[in-house]
């Protein structure tokens, strides 16, 4: 059974789902230490010695102005990005350029926003680890900072909708999540699926395909380049003269390895 057989949906309920069918099961055994696969995830719990992300896997923090991240203490643990206080200071952060589209990966965030006006969020997959202004350089267009990304992403600038927007391939996506509104300090949660389906009954057939889902529903698809390197990505702006708070409550990424011999990658 080929390794993307067992690449993880819907898994913030996973564990609820496993007395019903076995598929989340594997999801769960894929997650844990296992050479077929690159995954990791953070729940963010504890407490972290030094100045962030000093001693963890993550890249450096990427923003303008004087961004804050890091781990603040809560129920159930989070990671929080603080932007500047001055109108575009930003705040992002990146873990590493580890996972592609051609190989195929799963990625799944719960995130909120102090508030919501006069801000822009992205949330997902992307090509760099330290674009400070962000992956997406105007979400009305779209035009893009990356050469590779998938990505909801939410800016007042353009308007008060949570759009899937992709960049790198043939086609790129642009869909609003009808049916779902951004609320000030709620979380919810996005899911973005390389090599997944275009439409929502759709079967992937190249790598090049990315799609973006919303608390568990399909918002749009489009293209990449799937041999690109690509890293989970989260980022905050301010558009006005004051801060804006990203939480992150978890997340996580899987890909698959492909064959173990006989391969350059």
């Amino acid at each position: 059974m080929p390794a993307t057989d067992y690449l993880p949906r819907r898994l913030y309920n996973a564990f609820d789902r496993m007395g019903i069918s076995s598929d989340p099961l594997k999801g769960i055994i894929a997650l844990q230490d296992n050479p077929q696969f690159v995954s990791m995830f953070d729940h963010f719990w504890g407490t972290r010695s030094g100045t962030w992300p000093a001693g963890t896997n993550y890249a450096s923090t990427a923003g303008t102005g004087t961004e804050v991240i890091g781990i603040t203490q809560a129920i159930n643990g989070t990671m929080t990005l603080t932007t500047g206080a001055n109108a575009s200071d930003s705040a992002g952060q990146g873990v590493g350029l580890n996972w592609s589209g051609d190989q195929g990966f799963y990625f799944i965030c719960r995130l909120k926003l102090n508030t919501i006006t006069t801000a822009k969020l992205e949330v997902g997959m992307t090509d760099a680890v330290n674009d400070d202004a962000g992956a997406v350089n105007v979400k009305a267009t779209p035009t893009f900072t990356a050469t590779d990304c998938a990505v909801m992403v939410f800016d007042t600038d353009d308007d008060t909708n949570l759009t899937f927007v992709s960049n790198g391939g043939t086609t790129d996506a642009n869909s609003d999540a009808t049916g779902f509104t951004l609320a000030a300090d709620t979380y919810f949660v996005v899911e973005v699926v390389g090599g997944g389906p275009t439409t929502a009954a759709g079967a992937s057939t190249t790598g090049d395909n990315v799609a973006g889902y919303v608390n568990g529903i399909y918002v749009g698809g489009g293209n990449i380049n799937g041999a690109n390197a690509l890293t989970p990505w989260v980022h905050v702006t301010t558009r006005t003269t004051a801060t804006r708070i990203l939480t992150v409550d978890y997340w996580g990424c899987i890909g698959p390895v492909g064959p173990q011999w006989g391969v350059a990658v």
